[in-house]
């Protein structure tokens, strides 16, 4: 499995702004190869807010088909013209490689 992550910083009291782009369904959700999309928002900040997307993918080359796509384009457009939105402040891309994951064990009562 491959995941990749987009932390993002937000001016405070935005976050709501970029969370709510992603409570719908898109076209990331048919591409071959995706497992799923989470959105988290990191808590207890002081001076901004963050946002952080993370999906999941079977492996690297279908995460890389998504990004050569033209649902991809589509989806972000503002940032082939150069633009962003306003209470975007930076953010960061992480690339990772699952390399052990543990399931809770079924309890028995």
């Amino acid at each position: 499995m491959y995941i990749v992550t987009n932390t993002t910083k937000i001016k405070k009291n935005e976050a709501h702004k970029l969370i709510e782009r992603f409570d719908k369904v898109g076209q990331i959700e048919s591409m071959e190869g995706f497992i799923d999309l989470e959105v988290l928002e990191t808590k207890k900040l002081r001076d901004h807010d963050e946002v952080v997307i993370v999906t999941r993918w079977e492996d690297e080359a279908s995460f890389k088909g998504w990004m050569k796509s033209d649902a991809f384009k589509n989806s972000h457009k503002h940032e082939g013209e150069g633009k962003r939105p306003d209470f975007i402040l930076d953010n960061e891309i992480g690339f990772y490689e699952v390399k052990v994951v543990r399931r809770a064990v079924a309890r028995v009562s």
